[in-house]
């Protein structure tokens, strides 16, 4: 286990899946346990954000909500960061049910305790399944209250630009491990 805290963001609202998606199981787990649990191997705190605490969300887990409802996963995130014991920490979405312990492992080792690691798949970032440096709080926050533009993808840019994150290629091996989970048919 690694001396970081990580954030299972499952605030979103699944319109297109038409239910809640934390609750949706894969290979007979609802995706909310299976993200837990994998982080909880990974990380020595564990958080699950979301607006408001979940029905599903036992008592004895730590529940954090965002810091600003309604502006997506950057709320979250910003909750995440302020929250954290660690001076990292691993975000990832609860819709992600083919990310592995191996794969966050290896974000984690390229990451330094000033310097998170973003995947970069198809000339995209991939903010929710990425290590961020608690140091990175303040630049969040600013992003999160003073820009009307909300994007993750903006976000991390800003973070790259300024070396507070460094994009790690996606190797095709690895392309499994982002296939989210958006409507039914997926």
């Amino acid at each position: 286990m690694t001396p970081c805290s990580a954030a299972l963001l499952a605030g979103g609202k699944s319109v297109r899946m038409g239910r809640d998606k934390c609750l949706l199981e894969f290979d007979g787990v609802p995706l909310w346990r299976r993200q837990y649990d994998l982080l909880g191997v990974v990380a020595a705190e564990v958080m699950i954000v979301a607006p408001a605490r979940p029905a599903w969300c036992p008592e004895n887990v730590r529940w954090i909500a965002d810091e600003v409802i309604g502006c997506g996963p950057l709320g979250g995130l910003s909750a995440a960061l302020s929250a954290a014991a660690h001076s990292r920490v691993v975000a990832l979405a609860v819709d992600l049910p083919q990310m592995s312990e191996a794969y966050l492992r290896r974000l984690l080792t390229l990451s330094l305790d000033t310097c998170g690691a973003v995947p970069l798949l198809d000339g995209l970032f991939q903010p929710l399944s990425a290590v961020y440096p608690k140091s990175a709080v303040s630049i969040v926050q600013e992003h999160l209250h003073r820009e009307s533009d909300k994007s993750l993808q903006r976000l991390v840019r800003r973070l790259v630009a300024r070396g507070a994150m460094r994009s790690v290629p996606v190797a095709e091996a690895d392309r499994p491990c982002f296939r989210n989970l958006n409507t039914p048919t997926d």
